[in-house]
């Protein structure tokens, strides 16, 4: 259940569309706020927020990069158990959940700073 939550949450926040910005290319989306917010002090809180979500997603990836090695190498071992495995695997739904919840956040106080026009001009 947990990945499915992730799946959904990713795909509603982060478009696959290539020309559609979404909040994982934080280099589109700096361009794009760049052209979009003329109000420079805006503009700095939009990128200060596209350095969070770069920063958040960077870490999330190294949270599932270390438990999936760890994972692997735990479970290439003969006498691992299932309670060995979930217990290097259940960390990471903490941190996916605390990633999740800091990524709609950061997207709230995006959408605070910005019009609706700006929105929708950003995100197309």
């Amino acid at each position: 259940m947990p990945v499915l939550v992730t799946l959904a949450t990713i795909n509603a926040l982060f478009p696959r569309d290539t020309e559609a910005v979404g909040f994982l290319n934080p280099d589109a989306l700096r361009a794009r706020c760049k052209e979009v917010i003329e109000n420079p002090e805006i503009r700095e809180q939009a990128f200060m927020l596209t350095r969070e979500l770069q920063q958040l997603t960077q870490q999330y990836q190294k949270a599932v990069n270390a438990s999936l090695n760890a994972y692997l190498k735990k479970s290439a071992e003969w006498n691992s158990s299932a309670d060995d495995l979930i217990e290097i695997l259940e960390p990471l739904d903490i941190v996916r959940i605390q990633t999740l919840q800091d990524i709609v956040y950061a997207r709230r106080l995006m959408r605070e700073i910005l019009t609706v026009e700006q929105w929708n001009e950003i995100f197309r």
